[in-house]
């Protein structure tokens, strides 16, 4: 099914480098006889970790006879995963290379061709390993970090035995399969010790434990960071074990407002007095929920006065825009402190504001721009965010069509769930309608939406009006991805309810994963039927179906 091992060794030890300046790999493939139980139209994706996002897909179309071509710019040697619903491949590709990939279902062969591909057949004939220990809440709770830490080192030990006995066993396996091998197995268990730190009083892992993934981890950096998909997520998890919370007197300068402010003053003092002081470091995460719970509880009223304040939408712009000014801040002082090298750094802060970029579709403002160049040294990484900035700007001052927005006033003091669909369908009778109840922070909502246009002009023919319901998207960020996907039409009409009514209405649908899709019949009427907008062939056949009635 594979080459068989080469019959002369590979000494190298060093992957491709560009100092960080972005080249292209292209990978020319071929999937030959794909099997019927798999999709052929769907394209080949290529699922990486730049320097800048936490995951990046690309797509390339199959041809009839399965073959693409895909041309994907890189930072850096980078680990990828390759088409992950039918070859399921792990590998390594160098920029400014070019890799013929064969990987034929039918005879199982798979294998790579090119000038330069040994470690890529390597890899498909020795598979990367998922191994690793992952530390559970209940260790964290008896404070048993030196478990962990044992455990982790006896992980980290018994994989490198075996991948020292594999190339005792085969020779000639290259110098660079060796480290690829190691190193990866010690970056994944890197991700999975930060993976832990959400379970943990405050996000802060131990003393102990940040010594020894300093020690173990941190200190093992190398460039390129691309190379392996978890160095970056251990970089930026480790980071956040230290990250100080957002200051309280800063969160009061989010309003002028004096009795909002009246209510935020006395929430944050009673916050100090009754949940700061008794939640102690070592604390186990259920013991402080216990204590949010005592403290929301005895406060309700107030508790909530807050939140909604809090949660209006120029308040969460305020509030998402310190964050970030937080992050870049500790962030770069933190880097400093850790001795990290400039490029590193660089990448770290590019990151934070880039990551902000997609995650809110919005830009930021200039003072934000003007502190990542006066902290970041590498004038590509610059250039990299003011575009994606630049874009946002554009996005933002471009008008669209507004009558897709619908107003809610007409809502106004209904509560019940049943009640507010029924109003919303009102307008929309003798029409099939398709809700989608999405959300601006879910990147699967945002997927999906990328698909609109071919769903709007698959199910053209069936007279379906498209609803969308967004669940707690703060109103900017709501209208740039509308446009930026262009999420719009006669017969579309989108609803930003104030969160009581949508929380309402997604009670009524048992609603409880994004996207959520339903579909109501000409009369208003909810189907007892499964859709999902992104399978858009069954869809399409239930439509035909249903109009044929």
């Amino acid at each position: 099914r594979f080459l068989s091992d080469y019959p002369r060794k590979d000494t190298r030890k060093d992957f491709a480098f560009n100092d960080y300046n972005v080249d292209t790999v292209t990978v020319i493939g071929w999937l030959k006889d794909i099997p019927d139980s798999y999709r052929k139209d769907m394209g080949f994706s290529f699922n990486y970790q730049d320097m800048f996002v936490d995951e990046k897909t690309t797509f390339y179309d199959l041809d009839e006879q399965g073959r693409f071509t895909a041309r994907i710019p890189v930072y850096g040697s980078t680990e990828f995963f390759c088409d992950w619903g039918r070859c399921y491949i792990r590998t390594m590709l160098e920029p400014g290379k070019t890799y013929f990939m064969l990987y034929d279902f039918k005879e199982g062969r798979r294998f790579f061709m090119g000038d330069d591909v040994r470690l890529q057949n390597e890899l498909f004939k020795y598979p990367l390993s998922w191994k690793s220990v992952i530390m559970s809440v209940s260790d964290y709770q008896l404070h048993d970090y030196e478990k962990f830490i044992v455990s982790s080192d006896s992980l980290l030990k018994s994989q490198n035995e075996y991948i020292d006995s594999l190339c005792a066993a085969h020779p000639k396996l290259s110098t660079r399969f060796r480290i690829y091998r190691k190193d990866n197995t010690l970056w994944l268990q890197a991700r999975r010790l930060v993976e832990a730190s959400p379970d943990v009083p405050r996000y802060r892992l131990p003393e102990i434990v940040v010594k020894y993934a300093y020690e173990t981890f941190w200190t093992k950096i190398k460039d390129p960071i691309t190379l392996h998909r978890d160095t970056r997520t251990f970089l930026e998890g480790f980071l956040q074990t230290s990250k100080p919370s957002l200051d309280i007197n800063e969160i009061l300068k989010m309003t002028s407002d004096e009795e909002d402010l009246s209510v935020l003053k006395q929430f944050t003092e009673l916050y100090r007095k009754e949940l700061l002081s008794k939640a102690g470091e070592s604390a186990s995460p259920d013991d402080n929920k216990e204590l949010i719970r005592e403290f929301m509880s005895n406060h309700r009223e107030l508790y909530i006065k807050a939140m909604q304040i809090c949660a209006r939408p120029e308040n969460e712009k305020w509030m998402n825009r310190l964050a970030l000014v937080n992050d870049m801040k500790h962030g770069s002082e933190q880097l400093d402190s850790l001795g990290t090298t400039q490029d590193i750094k660089d990448m770290v802060i590019c990151g934070m504001v880039k990551k902000y970029l997609k995650s809110y579709h919005c830009p930021v403002e200039q003072d934000i721009i003007d502190t990542l160049k006066a902290t970041v040294s590498k004038q590509s990484f610059i250039e990299d965010v003011e575009k994606l900035n630049n874009y946002y700007i554009a996005l933002e001052n471009n008008e669209f069509d507004k009558l897709v927005i619908k107003s809610s006033d007409n809502l106004k003091g209904i509560t019940e769930g049943e009640a507010l669909l029924k109003e919303i369908l009102k307008p929309l009778k003798g029409k099939f309608v398709l809700l989608d109840v999405w959300g601006t922070w879910c990147s699967p909502c945002r997927e999906a939406l990328r698909g609109s246009a071919e769903e709007y002009e698959r199910l053209k023919p069936y007279n379906v009006e498209f609803l969308y319901l967004a669940n707690k998207s703060p109103k900017d960020t709501w209208e740039n991805i509308i446009k930026e996907f262009n999420v719009s039409g006669k017969n579309v009409s989108h609803y930003n309810l104030p969160a009581r009514q949508q929380a309402a209405i997604e009670r009524y649908l048992d609603v409880h994963s994004y996207p959520s899709y339903r579909l109501f019949d000409r009369e208003g009427d909810l189907l007892d039927i499964e859709v999902d907008a992104r399978a858009l062939d069954p869809l399409e056949d239930l439509l035909k179906r249903l109009s044929e009635k």
